[in-house]
């Protein structure tokens, strides 16, 4: 028996192999080291360890059980059972741990985790990588609000079904995800350096991370059954809202879904060509669920502004189906008239950031800002409506190129009856130490009735409006004629279909 430690705050026993019984130990103690000993069990005494802070069993292969006393270390902060080959089950906890926040547990056969692990409310930390025989974890694990990395390699789990937010960033080993929870909104990926690949999508994801994957070759599926949107959703986001320059008490943004993939090299080659012949549907997959989001968050709360979608992955081309393209940062054109403005729901954007003579310790992180000025001209009058959109902060090391794709929403511009010309000025600002935009292209996006379903809508991109630039000059008009269509500038909109 060890006793009458006064003020010692650290034990290190010598010649931990030849220990086959838990030590009674009393007295003050904040670090136990009992790393390879042979001890088979943690015995109800330890509760007696209540200064107790780290817990150091690793590689004690003979450790079979663990006294459910344990729960009243309340000082414990970090408890190490990794290597332990024989320990099946993790110890039920009766009572609140406050201060436990990490648990290693990698290499151990347990089987299960219990349902009382939401009793460690400060848990922020949990690795059982390895665990072979653990192929789910406790479904509460969703309400631990502190639990923000789950390393998991090498393990056969399956996600709680609740679980909203996965952040699994800097797991080196990890080389696949198990399928996703239908309800995971948060999925944080950077610095996975073994990821090859990503399964499909929750359609409740808003925010996906997978910076510095060096080894993803291809971007996730696209989810088949996101297809269509309901009549009600634009119906709501199209009244009238307060003018956007005029912050209101109690006004919220809606966040942009954002899905990251900055300094992924291996989406650079052959994959890319992929990437970029996919990204319309990509765009089209954003564009509906970030107004099913917005929709969601206006039956409850007021709305200052859709924020829309966002990707950012490494390349340099903006796709073919941008059929308004520029080099430089900013294009104008001209949208069709009359029925296609009144179904304009907004546009897909894309652009490349110039990187040139960037100082590398500066360039921590960037946005791009995209300036949009629709000039909207009838016979009696001509109005501005001025529409911005800052992309969120990318805070990342880039030291090649990459391309911006998004989708702003613009539901509740009030084009008036009848026909009438309306140019589209957009202009793209790079800030924090970027030299500016090397190349930009833009995309009107309509929603059309379907044709198949009541009450719903497809959404359709314009893969044919004219740069102002190209068009006989309209300014001064008072002529009906020259507010009319003419034939050869009616606007041809491709319609994506289901697969």
């Amino acid at each position: 028996k060890l006793s009458n430690f006064g003020k010692e705050k650290r034990l290190v026993f010598p010649h931990l192999s030849r220990i086959s019984k838990f030590p009674q130990i009393s007295g003050k103690i904040t670090r136990l080291y009992l790393d390879q000993s042979a001890i088979e069990e943690v015995p109800s005494s330890i509760e007696c360890l209540t200064d107790l802070e780290v817990l150091y069993l690793r590689n004690c292969k003979r450790l079979k059980r663990i006294s459910t006393r344990f729960c009243k270390l309340r000082s414990l902060v970090d408890l190490f059972l990794n290597g332990c080959l024989n320990l099946e089950r993790f110890p039920e906890i009766l009572e609140k741990m406050e201060h436990l926040k990490c648990i290693y547990l990698d290499g151990t056969a347990i089987t299960e985790l219990p349902l009382s692990f939401e009793n460690l409310p400060g848990l922020e930390v949990l690795f059982v990588e390895d665990c072979s025989k653990l192929d789910k974890l406790p479904d509460n694990i969703g309400n631990l609000k502190s639990l923000g990395h789950i390393s998991a390699a090498g393990s056969a789990i399956t996600l709680p079904l609740c679980l909203e937010s996965l952040n699994l960033t800097g797991c080196n080993m990890l080389r696949s995800l198990p399928e996703l929870p239908l309800c995971l909104k948060y999925l944080y990926l950077g610095d996975c350096n073994m990821l090859r690949s990503l399964p499909e999508l929750s359609l409740c994801l808003q925010s996906l991370n997978a910076r510095n994957c060096n080894r993803l070759q291809s971007l996730p599926e696209i989810p088949s059954c996101l297809q269509e949107l309901d009549a009600s959703v634009l119906e709501k986001l199209s009244k009238p809202s307060p003018d956007l320059r005029q912050w209101a008490p109690g006004c919220l943004e809606s966040q942009p879904i954002y899905f990251g993939f900055t300094n992924c090299l291996k989406l650079n080659g052959k994959a890319n060509n992929k990437i970029l012949a996919d990204s319309l549907l990509r765009i089209r997959h954003m564009a509906i669920a970030s107004l099913r989001l917005g929709y969601e968050k206006a039956i409850n709360e007021k709305l200052s502004e859709l924020r829309g979608s966002l990707i950012v992955l490494p390349g340099s081309e903006i796709p073919d189906w941008f059929s308004n393209q520029s080099s430089g940062s900013s294009i104008c054109i001209q949208l069709p008239p009359h029925s296609f403005c009144r179904n304009l729901i907004g546009f897909a954007f894309c652009a490349v950031p110039d990187l040139k003579q960037v100082c590398s310790d500066c360039f921590r992180y960037f946005y791009v800002k995209c300036q949009l000025d629709l000039e909207i001209k009838t016979l009696s009058e001509t109005k501005h409506v001025d529409l911005g959109y800052n992309s969120r902060f990318i805070e990342d090391h880039i030291d090649s190129d990459h391309v911006i794709l998004g989708f702003k929403p613009c539901l509740n511009v009030g084009f008036p009856d009848g026909y009438h010309h309306t140019t589209a000025t957009f202009k793209f600002f790079a800030e924090q130490n970027l030299k500016g935009i090397k190349r930009c292209g833009v995309c009107p996006v309509y929603a059309n009735p379907s044709e198949t379903k009541d009450n719903t809508f497809t959404i359709n991109f314009a893969t044919e409006v004219w740069k102002l630039d190209d068009l006989p000059s309209a300014s001064g008009t008072s002529d009906v004629e020259e507010l009319e269509p003419s034939p050869k500038r009616i606007c041809r909109a491709n319609q994506i279909n289901t697969p």
